[in-house]
């Protein structure tokens, strides 16, 4: 009787165990860090992996120069100031292309450290998914984009209208209730996670397609004839982005927060990669403190207390630059995508971009 009990228990435990490998064979292992765990496999790999878009003009994409392949824009900055805040070397990390649906996949299961891929903070995020979201790095607003030829200038006035979306993003949401509220009919048309919402509006599976405003100034420089094509008025969401880590770690995420926050005291201050070598030893405690130079009596610099070097912030402003040099090369009036500050100014000029001492 024993016996026949042992291996019935055995079959069951074969069963189950056989059922496991065959439903999740494609399945990752979830990344669940503590304290450290994070920062500690970075430090031993010897550089950062980063989630991000790769064709994303002004924000992120890859580019071939002189034979060789490298990363630029927007988000892409962003992850090199965290090299270099972590090994004073703003190279030092590797790109992982992600797409709506992968960005979160790869985040949960490990395959990458950070996140930096227009992403928009929101509740069920934040709390369902048990990710952390830094700083926001561009305040942004989900708008909508036509052809010309339609003849609206108004998303008010697409009643019966095809409308394409992402289904996995925040689009698909902000798009009913805002037709909703304004009680005008469309036509939803759900582009999946593995296709480009833009690529079916090219191709007139849609009249107008939703997502954020600056992505959709990113898209349109892709378009065959850009100028046929209008962003309409409407900005029906608030979409704030920036950078994502895992919970569980919050010596990484720390010095991700504080790798950004860096960006807006340098612009605060008026430290650029042109003219900081000019600030050390500074008479001004603040920068001395900003430098590497200054600290209380119980550690020797401020990245101490990170397990960073001294230069940490001044790596990252040297290399990268502040944030008024990434916005202005990247996404500002003066690039293809000729995007305004507006909100995305300091708060001393008008804008939302406000960071806690460093002291």
């Amino acid at each position: 009787m024993i016996g026949k009990v042992v291996l019935a228990l055995i079959w069951s435990f074969w069963l189950i165990a056989s059922g496991s490998i065959a439903h999740g064979q494609n399945v990752s292992p979830e990344y669940n860090p503590t304290y450290s765990t994070t920062y500690d496999r970075i430090i031993k790999r010897g550089h950062v992996i980063c989630g991000t878009n790769d064709e994303f003009p002004g924000f992120s994409q890859e580019v071939y120069q002189a034979g060789e392949e490298r990363w630029e824009g927007f988000d892409v900055d962003i992850c090199r100031a965290i090299a270099a805040a972590v090994f004073g070397d703003a190279d030092a990390i590797e790109f992982e292309i992600v797409n709506g649906k992968t960005r979160f996949e790869f985040l949960m299961d490990g395959t990458i450290d950070v996140l930096s891929a227009a992403t928009t903070y929101t509740y069920t995020r934040n709390v369902e998914k048990k990710f952390e979201f830094m700083p926001t790095t561009f305040y942004d607003g989900q708008g909508f984009i036509v052809r010309k030829t339609l003849g609206v200038s108004s998303a008010k006035q697409m009643e019966g209208a095809r409308i394409c979306f992402s289904t996995s993003g925040t689009a698909a949401k902000n798009i009913k209730d805002f037709f909703k509220l304004h009680e005008i009919n469309y036509i939803p048309v759900p582009v999946p996670p593995n296709e480009k919402t833009r690529n079916v509006y090219k191709r007139g599976g849609c009249d107008m397609y939703g997502t954020d405003r600056s992505g959709l100034a990113s898209n349109r420089l892709n378009f065959d004839h850009p100028e046929r094509h209008i962003i309409l008025p409407e900005i029906i969401s608030k979409e704030p982005l920036g950078p994502v880590v895992r919970y569980g770690d919050q010596k990484w995420s720390d010095i991700v927060r504080w790798s950004v926050y860096v960006l807006f005291i340098a612009e605060e201050m008026g430290l650029d990669s042109n003219n900081i070598d000019s600030y050390k030893n500074n008479m001004d405690p603040n920068i001395q403190r900003f430098m590497g130079e200054l600290n209380g009596k119980d550690h020797p610099h401020l990245g101490s207390k990170l397990g960073l070097g001294a230069s940490w912030s001044y790596d990252i402003v040297k290399q990268v630059g502040n944030y008024k040099q990434i916005y202005k090369r990247n996404i500002g009036v003066e690039t293809p995508l000729r995007l305004k500050r507006g909100l995305n100014r300091l708060y001393i000029h008008g804008g939302l971009l406000y960071a806690p001492p460093l002291k």
